[in-house]
């Protein structure tokens, strides 16, 4: 018995089945991949802009599969500390500051995921739990995201904005935020 067909039709067959099969195993594969990552904590310093700064904001992001999230958090901190403020930034992870209390402002990026955002944005947030009315800044890649606006307000913080990077100019958003 052989393995490799005689008639045309039977090879083309073939090899059409497995290239399919190549495909769906490499499509897995990235599955897997993106599964295991868009949602992990990863513990970064806190990196400080404006150190001489009258009033504190700290911002948290949370990585993404691009670098829009991270980007987005340091355009808005330049801004920030363009305008007086000691900025702190970090990454949503248990190791970034849980005490708020001498914080001003909140900034919190996150990329969107099936319409929702990132679960370790919002790991972070209900680790802190109450905000204690601290006014937060929301940044996101997909729509103006509601849900993490409510679970901000539900976890007793005060949005003041609801940004989308990549539609505003994030830099110009932070200058206006006044300390």
């Amino acid at each position: 018995m052989r393995f490799w067909p005689q008639k045309t039709w039977k090879k083309i067959l073939l090899v059409v089945c497995v290239i399919l099969i190549v495909l769906a195993v490499a499509a897995a594969g990235v599955v897997a991949y993106v599964f295991l990552n868009i949602n992990k904590d990863v513990v970064s310093p806190i990196d400080v802009k404006n150190s001489g700064g009258s009033e504190k904001a700290l911002v948290v992001y949370q990585v993404g599969l691009s670098s829009a999230p991270r980007d987005a958090s340091y355009a808005f901190s330049e801004g920030l500390a363009s305008n007086g403020w000691r900025v702190e930034i970090t990454t949503a992870s248990p190791e970034a500051p849980s005490d708020l209390s001498d914080y001003k402002l909140l900034v919190l990026t996150f990329p969107i995921y099936g319409g929702l955002p990132g679960e370790a944005i919002v790991r972070y947030v209900t680790r802190i739990g109450d905000l204690q009315q601290i006014h937060t800044v929301i940044i996101n890649s997909g729509s103006l995201n509601v849900v993490m606006k409510a679970h901000v307000e539900a976890q007793n913080g005060t949005v003041i904005e609801n940004l989308l990077y990549g539609a505003t100019d994030l830099r110009q958003e932070g200058s206006q935020i006044a300390p």
